[in-house]
């Protein structure tokens, strides 16, 4: 009976230690907010003076974020393309394609103490394809990117939070993810098969929350992406022609996001 007695409460205690710890994580993690997101990237593929090409984009972003007393974390986030374009001559994909991309995490809070969290957590989502493609096709010409093509994107990542106190939070965050692409390029110019730009990525992101007055919140960070392990019918079909940008493939992003929400409980 002494035993149980002394479990029971060990056991209410670091259910309350770990309730009071996430209540410091929830100020800050129990946010919806509204932000716009700005990045430049660079495709393995070279325009006709020779330079490589770069692509840059702005997107609106909505983001909902809930910590539940029982450690679970979720994190929805919804962004849609304003603008896209690139250095290329071919620029096949027009300056506003307003293409909508969603992202959901799920994960649990491991809150060491008051100012140290750790959550691992899975990723599912739906994003813009990037590569771009010109070429023919039986006779007609094909432009294809952005606007007509999708990755889904499952993942896998690990996050950290310090709350530096009440008012101020920084996180580092980082995400392996696969982008399963959705287009079958059709290419008859190496053999009649289609080109599947697939690929995985590593994305570490920097950022800062900062609790300005009861429920303002202003958010903001940077981040950092590379792309590798494509398929090699599609580095093949790049390797044919560097030069024009007739297929290309994004391999690393550089940006930053700024948002502001409103905290609840």
């Amino acid at each position: 009976m002494k035993k149980i007695l002394i479990i029971t409460l060990a056991g209410i205690s670091m259910h309350s230690f770990a309730y009071f710890n996430y209540q410091t994580f929830q100020r800050f993690d129990n946010e919806i907010s509204f932000g716009i997101n700005a990045q430049q990237g660079n495709f393995n593929t070279l325009d006709v003076a020779k330079h490589p090409n770069i692509y840059d984009l702005v997107a609106l972003n909505l983001e909902v974020e809930k910590l539940f007393d029982v450690g679970l974390w979720l994190n929805v986030n919804v962004g849609n393309l304003q603008t896209y374009t690139q250095t290329t001559s071919l620029n096949p994909l027009g300056g506003y394609p307003f293409i909508a991309t969603f992202n959901a995490k799920i994960g649990y809070n491991i809150a060491f103490t008051k100012f140290f969290a750790m959550t691992p957590y899975i990723n599912f989502g739906k994003n813009a394809n990037l590569t771009s493609f010109t070429g023919t096709y039986g006779g007609a010409s094909i432009n294809q990117g952005v606007s007509k093509d999708f990755f889904y994107t499952p993942g896998i990542g690990l996050r950290f939070e310090f709350p530096i106190n009440k008012y101020i939070y920084v996180f580092f965050d980082q995400m392996y993810a696969y982008n399963y692409d959705q287009s079958n390029i059709p290419v008859s110019d190496l053999g009649n098969y289609t080109i599947i730009a697939s690929n995985s990525q590593w994305t570490s992101t920097l950022g800062a929350k900062v609790n300005l007055w009861q429920n303002l919140q202003l958010a903001a960070n940077v981040f950092y992406t590379n792309y590798n392990d494509y398929n090699q019918k599609s580095l093949a079909y790049l390797s044919s022609d560097p030069v024009g940008g007739l297929l290309g493939l994004p391999t690393t992003a550089t940006g930053a996001q700024a948002s502001i929400g409103f905290t609840f409980q």
